[in-house]
């Protein structure tokens, strides 16, 4: 079952990039994004959460949580790629000063991820499932999980990556394809 789930993911997740590549119709900037500051260090763990995702597949893998981990993803990449493909949202993007080591790769990331798909944030939705099922997995570890999670989770706003309302939608984006994927689950179990 977790090869299938994982082939249907792999084609699904790639989907972002076509859709990357559309100019963006909606900007929803609040205030409170005007007040976040722009700390260029943020793009190391925004840039590791890559390798975490990978990390966290590999943890899983043989265990009872990569099948509903996978399912999560693949209904999480569902709800997110029809919504950038309807409603294509993105980031307006702040000017880069040269103002320290990390500012280059913060430059680097603008010119290869476009402006579009912020809402609802992948990162963070993939990031809270991450933390979700790795707790799951590693209940002792949970204090270190969640440590890496809020960082992440911070670091898409301090790299101006995404605005406040892509975060709430990654957040509920999560929040759907968890509960969903339970329901799945259990309905395949039950058979």
């Amino acid at each position: 079952m977790k090869l299938i789930l994982l082939l249907i993911l792999i084609p699904l997740k790639s989907l972002y990039i076509p859709l990357n590549k559309r100019k963006s119709k909606y900007y929803w900037k609040l205030p409170i994004d005007d007040k976040i500051p722009l700390i260029p260090i943020f793009i190391v763990p925004y840039l590791l959460h890559h390798l975490g995702i990978l990390l966290v597949g590999i943890m899983l893998w043989n265990s009872k949580y990569i099948s509903p981990f996978l399912l999560s993803l693949i209904i999480s990449y569902s709800i997110a790629v029809i919504f950038w493909f309807f409603v294509p949202n993105g980031v307006h993007r702040p000017s880069l000063p040269h103002t320290s080591f990390f500012t280059p790769l913060i430059r680097k990331l603008y010119v290869y991820d476009g402006d579009t798909n912020g809402f609802p944030s992948a990162h963070i939705f993939v990031t809270l499932l991450c933390g979700h099922y790795l707790s799951l997995g590693y209940p002792h570890l949970i204090a270190y999980i969640w440590t890496v999670i809020s960082t992440v989770i911070l670091s898409v706003l301090f790299t101006k990556q995404h605005y406040v309302v892509d975060i709430v939608g990654g957040i509920v984006a999560y929040v759907v394809s968890f509960y969903l994927a339970g329901i799945i689950n259990y309905s395949i179990v039950a058979l």
